[in-house]
């Protein structure tokens, strides 16, 4: 299990990506898309572009659930689905495993996570392949999108090698 050390919270905050409110065209043509989170998850959705993986926990900012209207979205996809527990402020052994398996699979998947799945983005950007773009909502400002190459797999890795390892 991963888990954050409270001065790197901040510094997790931050983005070196554009923020987007709408799904900018560059995904549209995407091979391969991952979401984290449920605003973002739904919001691809809506605009006919189905992400490769999703990892939700069916609320928005932490405690509010989301609506029938958007959980439904989310559910209106068919695709392998698996529910993992994970702590806030962790990534554990769990979800860490099935978001591997999952992109080495190919195979279109939802994972549903029992607590928080903000963290998660940082294995999926490690393990994603070249090119793929990595969404991840930001409450209140929009969406990232993160285009994988080199040096966004480097940032990932040296995050999760800085984080308490149990």
């Amino acid at each position: 299990m991963y888990i954050l050390k409270p001065e790197m919270a901040q510094e997790l905050k931050q983005t070196t990506s554009q923020i987007y409110t709408d799904t900018p065209n560059t995904l549209f043509n995407s091979k391969s898309v991952a979401t984290i989170g449920d605003i973002c998850t739904v919001k691809l959705i809506q605009d006919e572009i189905i992400p490769n993986l999703m990892i939700v926990d069916y609320k928005t900012k932490r405690n509010v659930k989301l609506t029938q209207k958007q959980m439904s979205v989310i559910e209106s996809v068919k695709c392998k689905s698996v529910e993992v527990d994970n702590e806030s402020g962790t990534i554990s052994q769990q979800l860490y495993f099935e978001i591997k398996k999952a992109i080495k699979s190919e195979i279109t998947t939802k994972i549903i996570v029992n607590g928080e799945e903000d963290l998660a983005t940082l294995p999926v950007i490690k393990h994603s392949k070249i090119g793929a773009k990595v969404i991840y909502g930001m409450p209140d400002k929009g969406m990232v999108v993160v285009d994988v190459n080199q040096q966004a797999k480097e940032r990932a890795n040296k995050l999760l090698e800085r984080m308490l390892v149990k």
